[in-house]
């Protein structure tokens, strides 16, 4: 089973995500994440054994349990790697200390499991659109950038009360993702 660990996000920040990549027509090589897919990913975990998921649900539980309630405030847009070679354009997140703790504490937990931790720093980040042509990608990363200027007229913040175990299921039209798990920050798991 596809697994990874991420933050969903309200209903609000999702829409004005999907105002931020609406286009009139599909364009070649992009595509568009669908608004119900946004969310953060704290750590992909990829193929799993089915025989460890209620233990990992069981630890991700316990990390819950410390975790006290945060807010998340929008930043700005960008693109992954660099602008000229975009493979992934992304609206960012700030990154607070409760984000960085819960971050590394997951990290921590899934390596008792042999999931190799993350050398990178992490970056949070909504993944908006995957591109496989570098110059329409150019092109919605600029279309996205003077939009998110023009809409952003006030700060676009979400409480964080949770985090979720996602399941991804690859399908020829995309990835549909289900959650597993929710584990709401100093309380006990809910589905």
């Amino acid at each position: 089973m596809r697994l990874f660990i991420a933050i969903e996000l309200p209903e609000n920040i999702k829409q004005f995500l999907s105002e931020l990549v609406s286009l009139k027509a599909p364009v070649e090589g992009i595509n568009i994440v669908p608004k119900e897919n946004f969310h953060i990913t704290l750590k992909f975990l990829g193929e799993v054994q089915e025989e460890i998921i209620s233990q990992i649900k069981a630890s991700l539980l316990e990390l819950a349990k410390e975790v006290a309630p945060f807010n998340l405030k929008i930043t700005y847009p960008g693109v992954f790697p660099n602008s000229s070679k975009a493979r992934i354009i992304w609206i960012g997140t700030d990154i607070n200390q409760e984000l960085k703790k819960l971050v590394s504490k997951i990290e921590e937990s899934m390596a008792q499991y042999g999931f190799k931790k993350e050398e990178k720093e992490f970056t949070p980040h909504i993944t908006l659109a995957r591109v496989k042509n570098f110059q329409n990608g150019r092109y919605l990363f600029y279309k996205i950038s003077k939009t998110f200027k023009e809409k952003m007229t006030s700060e676009l913040i979400f409480d964080v009360n949770e985090f979720v175990l996602m399941k991804s299921t690859l399908t020829p039209s995309g990835s549909i993702y289900e959650a597993l798990c929710k584990f709401r920050f100093g309380e006990q798991v809910f589905v």
